[in-house]
């Protein structure tokens, strides 16, 4: 067995690291390369559109799915990527180091290096609920010690004899939650846990000194409290913001290997690197599809890792100085490229080292119909290869090799994503390359159902997913509604003089009634009259109607979404009302009615059922809301199809945990001011 070799920090084409998680520059590539196919007449409109649809099912490269459509030849490809290399060096292009240069150093692991530290990532974890449940504790002695500073005069450490050991309790129950996972829950689940595991180790902690009349007695039941109260304050707050601010680093999170490069492979790798909050972090793709696999890819024969280029030549109509610029520009310099072979195809420099070429089933680029020349060329006159990648993700090769680069990138965690593959062709998969990997995460056939707090159930050996529908249930509809006028009646004491101050203003800004109502779907299809600070001018319909019809773009946007970004009927103190959204107070009124909750979807109006594509069955189970996912997640950027969509997922996952998490996040998005 040869001595592994340590693989170099490689830089993918994006500008990202291996297991990194900041989003990928767009990639331009592809879209110039069909626009100067475009403009050279090699191809049709339409034959780009079925290749990008392509492109985006089932993966590939786009100059490869063109010519095996027949939609244009090799040549027309390589011309145009001689164009692409004049546009992008007259646009000062730079060209990052190419992960394949790495591949033929390193083939042992492909080039590739895994740079996420998942045990770097629980240590951080770990210090980070130590450091808020410390602060907590601090800010109740501090407490405790203004109350009774004139009494003893001095701070009393003899409570920490219990709280000390009470915090190493919540640490030990957190580990047992799995919240130091590199794999992040989601956070209602996240939310959940901490305050279900805190609470119970309080009241513990609370009943057994007073029953021992042990010395955190002294501290009395509302100090007790305050000490409760800011520890479930603290720890989920600090936590996010470290998780917020370290996710994006490239060694935070776990490495997933991600088996299967079509639509929902494509799908998952997109999600994940949008998401890194989750701790997934995507290193590479597996396909057993040869169309998925790039100029570059892997393949494990004789206890070795070895890569293999697909090349062809342009030497019958492209000079000697493009042919070399091509290769630089698309996959970076090489200055020692005849430094030895990377494959058994390899063609190197050297003339008195120049092999015979043997036919082979792999001698194609971006097509089948790829050809070898006639005579050996210099290994610098041929483009070098690269991987086919997902959003900087590289497809690598195909599935046989998931179980040495598991091990030997020491990758413990793999995603299978073939939901369309048959339940028996899936098991041959997972027993085949999924014996290396200590987590395998089976995508199913169910999109679209609830994701949030779904248990799986054995039915007597049978795999059973319980999807539960919350808000069909008395209990928690009862918990929603206790909820509901427990903050609402907290939240008008604070708010009330705000309140009068913004009705006093609208008065003085424009004619007309402080507040507006207007007709609104409520649960069940029932109607309200919502209620809302007036933003806009008496005669607004019709200046609505003016600028539409003299403005087309206007009337687009309004088609789309519903609303204007600069909408003339909107008064001036109205769009600061907007802007922070504060027009919405009044509707605090339709809770306490019972019409509406703090959470929930857009309280739609009648005329857009016919645009709701049927979901208004699903979204008129829960009452309207104030807030909702959809304006803590885009705001007013989504179109109104993602809206009702965004509504659809709420009610399919609701929980109590996740109404406080988009409380929680609906304060940060007001203060920003990021309404219209």
């Amino acid at each position: 067995m040869k001595a592994e070799i340590a693989a170099p920090a490689i830089r993918i084409p994006q500008g990202n690291m291996l297991g990194g998680s900041r989003p990928a520059r767009p990639q331009r590539s592809g879209s110039l390369l069909c626009e100067i196919l475009l403009k050279n007449g090699s191809v049709t409109p339409e034959a780009v559109d079925k290749a990008i649809a392509i492109q985006e099912e089932r993966g590939g490269q786009i100059g490869r799915i063109l010519v095996s459509n027949g939609a244009c030849g090799e040549e027309a490809i390589a011309r145009a990527l001689v164009e692409q290399l004049r546009v992008r060096k007259k646009e000062g292009g730079h060209v990052e180091p190419d992960i394949s240069i790495a591949a033929r150093a390193h083939k042992d692991v492909v080039g590739l290096q895994v740079l996420t530290r998942p045990v770097r990532t629980m240590i951080t974890l770990f210090f980070t609920d130590v450091f808020a449940l410390v602060l907590a504790a601090i800010v109740a002695s501090s407490v405790h010690w203004f109350r009774t500073y004139s009494a003893f005069g001095e701070f009393d450490w003899t409570s920490w004899l219990v709280v000390g050991p009470s915090i190493g309790l919540c640490v030990l129950t957190f580990a047992g939650l799995e919240l130091y996972s590199p794999m992040a829950k989601s956070t209602p689940d996240e939310l959940r846990d901490i305050v279900f595991s805190t609470s119970l180790v309080h009241f513990g902690a609370s009943l057994l000194s007073t029953l021992g009349d042990l010395p955190i007695v002294k501290w009395g039941i509302f100090v007790r409290g305050v000490w409760w109260v800011a520890t479930l304050f603290f720890v989920p707050i600090i936590r996010a913001v470290v998780r917020d601010r370290l996710c994006e680093q490239p060694w935070w999170g776990i490495p997933v290997c991600v088996l299967g490069a079509a639509k929902t492979g494509r799908l998952v790798v997109r999600t994940l690197k949008a998401q890194p909050r989750s701790g997934l972090k995507p290193v590479m793709l597996l396909d057993d599809d040869p169309v998925k696999h790039g100029t570059l890819r892997a393949s494990y024969t004789n206890e070795v890792m070895d890569v293999y280029s697909v090349n062809v030549s342009a030497a019958h109509f492209m000079s000697d100085s493009q042919r070399r610029a091509l290769a630089d520009d698309l996959f970076g310099p090489d200055s020692d490229v005849s430094s030895g072979p990377i494959s058994s195809d390899h063609i190197p420099s050297s003339s008195s080292s120049r092999p015979s070429h043997a036919s082979s089933p792999d001698d194609e680029f971006l097509g089948p119909e790829g050809h070898r020349p006639s005579r050996p060329k210099e290994a610098a006159l041929f483009p070098r290869g690269k991987f086919a990648e997902v959003d900087g993700v590289p497809v690598v090769g195909d599935l046989s090799l998931a179980p040495i680069l598991a091990q030997r990138l020491k990758i413990p965690y793999a995603v299978l994503a073939m939901p369309g593959v048959n339940s028996v062709k899936l098991l041959q998969i997972v027993e085949r390359v999924g014996g290396k990997f200590s987590h395998l995460l089976v995508i199913p056939d169910l999109f679209g159902f609830a994701t949030l707090g779904v248990p799986a159930k054995n039915l007597g050996g049978v795999l059973g997913v319980e999807v539960r529908q919350q808000l069909l249930l008395p209990g928690p509809r009862l918990a929603k509604r206790v909820m509901d006028v427990t903050l609402t009646g907290i939240g008008v004491l604070f708010v009330l003089p705000f309140l009068l101050l913004i009705a006093l203003l609208i008065k003085l800004d424009s004619k007309g009634p402080v507040f507006y109502t207007q007709k609104r779907l409520g649960r069940d299809g029932e109607h309200f009259q919502a209620y809302k600070f007036r933003t806009m001018h008496g005669d607004g319909e019709a200046r609505l109607k003016a600028i539409l019809d003299a403005d087309p773009a206007l009337r687009a946007e309004y088609e789309i979404y519903h609303k204007l970004r600069k909408d003339p009927r909107v008064t001036r103190i109205g769009r600061f009302l907007r802007k922070f959204s504060l027009d919405e107070f009044p509707q605090l009124l339709n809770v306490i009615t019972g019409d509406m909750s703090l959470v929930g979807p857009r309280p739609y109006i009648e005329r857009e059922l016919t645009e709701m594509s049927g979901q208004e069955r699903i979204i008129l189970r829960a009452p309207p809301g104030m807030t909702g996912m959809w304006q803590v997640s885009d705001r007013n950027a989504t179109s109104f199809a993602q809206r009702v969509q965004i509504d659809v997922y709420y009610v399919r996952n609701w929980s109590p945990w996740l109404d406080i998490h988009i409380l929680a996040k609906t304060v940060g998005v007001v203060l920003k001011g990021s309404g219209i």
